[in-house]
């Protein structure tokens, strides 16, 4: 059997340096940090992220649907405070498109941009670690289960069908076994 590599994932302090990236000042400043702010309060996939059209998204209620996931999954997912306020500063000044996150012409944002873009953010932000859209996707999962430990809900929200899919972020997620071995001295 295939060893499997753990996936990367961002510390606190690198997601609040990426997130330090985007121009607030511009639209696609605004927009990308949206996208970035979903991805890590979301777990989205980043296709998800680009198929995510303007009616899926109900900031009044703080909802997202996520339409035909992989495996053609359906989810309906709440959308944490830490999120909203970029959204909701995104959704006054977008372009008209079906899209939420369109370009600025209002076309479907393309998956290789988005990750050509944060992983620009990332090496701006002095981050070392090979950083991707499903990076954040890592990072979300993991911080979601070493805060709730509860990988059956995390496993909905992520869209796996399996629970060994999702089983990964159980070895991730512990960081008190990390923190436990460091403490001991050794014989």
């Amino acid at each position: 059997m295939a060893r499997k590599k753990l996936p990367i994932i961002l510390e606190q302090k690198e997601v609040e340096k990426l997130l330090n990236q985007p121009s607030k000042t511009s639209l696609v400043g605004l927009r990308n940090l949206a996208i970035m702010k979903i991805a890590l309060n979301c777990g989205l996939r980043v296709s998800e992220i680009t198929n995510l059209k303007s009616e899926e998204i109900d900031l009044g209620l703080g909802k997202i649907r996520v339409i035909n996931g992989k495996g053609g999954k359906d989810r309906d997912l709440a959308i944490p405070e830490t999120a909203s306020g970029s959204l909701k500063e995104w959704e006054k000044k977008r372009p008209q498109s079906p899209f939420f996150f369109p370009t600025l012409k209002g076309k479907k944002l393309l998956i290789r941009y988005l990750q050509e873009a944060i992983k620009r953010y990332a090496l701006k932000a002095g981050i070392k670690k090979k950083v991707s859209p499903h990076t954040l996707r890592h990072t979300y999962a993991t911080f979601f289960y070493r805060q709730t430990k509860d990988i059956q809900t995390l496993r909905r929200i992520l869209g796996h069908s399996s629970i060994s899919t999702t089983a990964i972020y159980i070895t991730l997620g512990n960081e008190e076994v990390d923190q436990s071995m460091r403490a001991f001295n050794g014989l």
